[in-house]
Order: C-alpha cells, then sequence, then structure tokens
C-alpha cells in the first residue's frame, strides 16, 4: 500500500509557485512527499508542468468575485475527493479563503496557512482592517495550522485573539543563500548585463528596488525620491527590477512611466520588467530599497537583497522593520514619504564605508536567519507534529 504523504499546495496565481512557492516544493518532493499545486492557468504553468511538476490549472480571482469564487470553491473540492490529499496549503489571501472552505468541504483532515503577511495592518483603515480580521478569523476555525514569514504576525494573531494560541507558529522567510552570494558574480557578465540595461557608463552610483508595478510596492516613491537626489548626485541610477500582473488590482506602469517623464528622469531610471536574473542585477547595486505600504508578510527581496550584501532602506511596516536592523543593516523610513526615503538614501550615497558595513551585517544576519534550509527545516517539523511525514 502507498504511504507516500500527498499535499496540496493552493495559491492565486503562477507568479507565487514559481518565484516563491517552487524551493519548497522542490525541496519537500525530494524529501519524498508527493506535492501538487492548483491556481490559475497560465503559460508558467504550463512550462513547470514540462518540467515534471504536477500542477492543476484552477481558475482562482485575486478579487472577491462571489460567482467566481464559488466556482473555485466547487472545482478545488473536486480535484481533493478526487485526489484524497493528506494535507492542503493554502497560500495568498483570496486563494487561502476558497482553499480552506474547499478542503473542509471535502474533508481534508489537515489544512495549513502560510500568512504571507494577514491582510489586516496597521496601514489598513478601520473598515478594511475589520472587514480582513472577521474573514481570516472565520476561516482560522477551520484551520489547523497557521504559519506566520514574521514574528510581529503571530503577536497580532495573539493580541487580537484571531485564533487559539497553539494553532499559530513562526515558519520566517528564506532563500536560497548560495544563489545570492556576491562572491559568484562574474564581473565581465555583470558589465554585459548593465550594458544590456543601457545603464550610462557615468552612473557610479545605482540603487534599486524590486517587485511588482502596482501602487502599494511604492516604486513612485523612490522615482520622487531620485528627482531630489540628483542634483546632489548627478551620476546616480535607478533600477526597477519587476513587471506588471495583468490580474493586479492597482496597475502602475503606464502612471510611473508617465511621472519618470514628468520629473525629466527617462536617463536616470531603467524600468526592467520580470526577470530570472536577481542575483545578477542586484549585483549592480550599490543601495537596495522597498518603498512599500503594502500588507507585507517579510519581504523575500529585502532578504535577498541583504544576502548580496547591499544595504537597505525600507518602509516602517510589519516583515520590513524585522528584517532591516535600524543603523545596522539599513534604515527605515516612515511609508509614503519621499522626502524621509531621500535622506536616508542620500546618507548612503554619500557614505561608501558605511554602505559597505551595513551591507556585510546584511549577509551575516540572512545566513543566520533567513537561510530557506532553515525554514525548510521548520515546515518538516510543523507537518510532522500534524502526522505528516514520510516514516
Amino acid at each position: 500500500m502507498d504511504k507516500t504523504k500527498k499535499i496540496l499546495h493552493i495559491c492565486a496565481v503562477e507568479f507565487t509557485v514559481k518565484n516563491l512557492l517552487l524551493p519548497q516544493i522542490s525541496h519537500f518532493l525530494s524529501l519524498g512527499f508527493s506535492v501538487e499545486t492548483a491556481c490559475s492557468p497560465g503559460q508558467e504553468v504550463e512550462r513547470l508542468q514540462q518540467k515534471g511538476y504536477t500542477i492543476h490549472p484552477i481558475q482562482i480571482n485575486r478579487q472577491i468575485a462571489p460567482l467566481s469564487n464559488l466556482i473555485s470553491i466547487y472545482q478545488l473540492y473536486k480535484l481533493m475527493r478526487q485526489r484524497k490529499y493528506d494535507a492542503v496549503h493554502v497560500h495568498t489571501p483570496i486563494a487561502s479563503v476558497l482553499g480552506r472552505i474547499a478542503a473542509k468541504l471535502a474533508g481534508v483532515k489537515r489544512i495549513i496557512y502560510t500568512a504571507h503577511g494577514f491582510p489586516f495592518h496597521d496601514q489598513s483603515s478601520q473598515r478594511e482592517y475589520q472587514f480582513y480580521f472577521t474573514i481570516e478569523k472565520l476561516c482560522a476555525f477551520g484551520t489547523d495550522l497557521i504559519l506566520t514569514q514574521s514574528y510581529e504576525d503571530i503577536i497580532t494573531a495573539q493580541k487580537s485573539g484571531l485564533c487559539s494560541p497553539d494553532k499559530v507558529c513562526y515558519l520566517g522567510n528564506g532563500i536560497d543563500i548560495d544563489r545570492f552570494n556576491r562572491s559568484r558574480l562574474d564581473p565581465i557578465q555583470q558589465t554585459q548585463l548593465r550594458q544590456s540595461l543601457k545603464i550610462p557608463d557615468s552612473a557610479n552610483l545605482i540603487m534599486g528596488t524590486i517587485g511588482r508595478l502596482n501602487r502599494r510596492k511604492g516604486s513612485g516613491y523612490l522615482v520622487q525620491a531620485a528627482a531630489q537626489l540628483l542634483p546632489h548626485f548627478p551620476n546616480l541610477h535607478i533600477l526597477v527590477i519587476g513587471g506588471q500582473l495583468s490580474t493586479d488590482a492597482d496597475p502602475f506602469q503606464a502612471e510611473l512611466v508617465e511621472q519618470i517623464q514628468q520629473l525629466g528622469l527617462e536617463g536616470h531610471v531603467t524600468l526592467t520588467g520580470y526577470r530570472q536574473d536577481t542575483p545578477e542585477l542586484l549585483g549592480l547595486l550599490d543601495i537596495f530599497t522597498l518603498p512599500t505600504f503594502a500588507h507585507e508578510g517579510l519581504p523575500r527581496s529585502i532578504v535577498e537583497a541583504m544576502s548580496m550584501e547591499l544595504p537597505v532602506v525600507a518602509t516602517n511596516i510589519r516583515g520590513c522593520r524585522e528584517a532591516v536592523i535600524e543603523g545596522k543593516t539599513g534604515f527605515i523610513v516612515p511609508p509614503q514619504d519621499s522626502e524621509k526615503l531621500a535622506d536616508a538614501l542620500g546618507r548612503l550615497l554619500a557614505d561608501s564605508a558605511m554602505r559597505k558595513t551595513f551591507g556585510q551585517a546584511g549577509r551575516q544576519r540572512v545566513e543566520a536567519e533567513y537561510d530557506e534550509r532553515i525554514v525548510f527545516k521548520r515546515l518538516q517539523t510543523a507537518y510532522e507534529n500534524l502526522g505528516i511525514s514520510t516514516t
């Protein structure tokens, strides 16, 4: 009799599978688990299927849309009844709700939820906070384990009474610290990459950000800060790494391009679009910044940047203020404040020794706290505690 434990991961879009979940999926496949995924269809789904990953294309709307949401629940329910999973592990706000409802209806014995940042947070309006908190609290009743990426979310869950304390535990966020390692960069390839991005030869200071081009990631504030910094650092260049999803609720690329033009920054800003060579792109930077005011869990982009020995300027929101140690690995600034952002970036632009010291401290922090192997081990232990193991 086959005793292989079958796990189904659920998220809304293929971007999440490829960029966030794939290392975790691959690790557990290597341990002998049967790991499958359900998400909305797309070209990336087809490519991953061709590589041997089992992915079930089920349309999952990223917005609250009753008819579409009900169809998703039904299709997920049918899949779960057919495949008889030992556990369902859900991710991302809407998909996590729909997936947990379907799993409960299908009689799945173990339901796990990774909160990549609770959708209620201190940047929410009171109405938004109460709405999303209520949904999360109701769903928590049918969840066996809630995993958080930040310690702050554990404290929030406990203080707010979201669920019983024994239902929530810290998972963290991790990356491949061998891949994100400055010592692996090839100087010749870095020069070629710089030329391919048409970064001017005169640009002797480069700062950048990573994230989808939606308003809440804050790239607009970075551009405003750059305009304030250019008179003092005329050879400054900015890399905005990331693209725009068709399902984003607040698409921002066209507005960002217009803003760049209005500020006369065309020769100082490069929008890279989606890329697969993130370590090499980070290798071009002197400073990394994430001016987000979204509901972050613990931003992977910050961890990647610190792993590449970059100083980080981030906003004072959940996740960011946990990853970055003020005055040691970078600076924390108020969200939606381009002047304070410019001040912090300017301090680092003017001080190469500070940049180096912060960058080295960031790398040490990542090695100690954010190695993905540590996260995989925590998740394996969490599964075992729920009776999900290969033995």
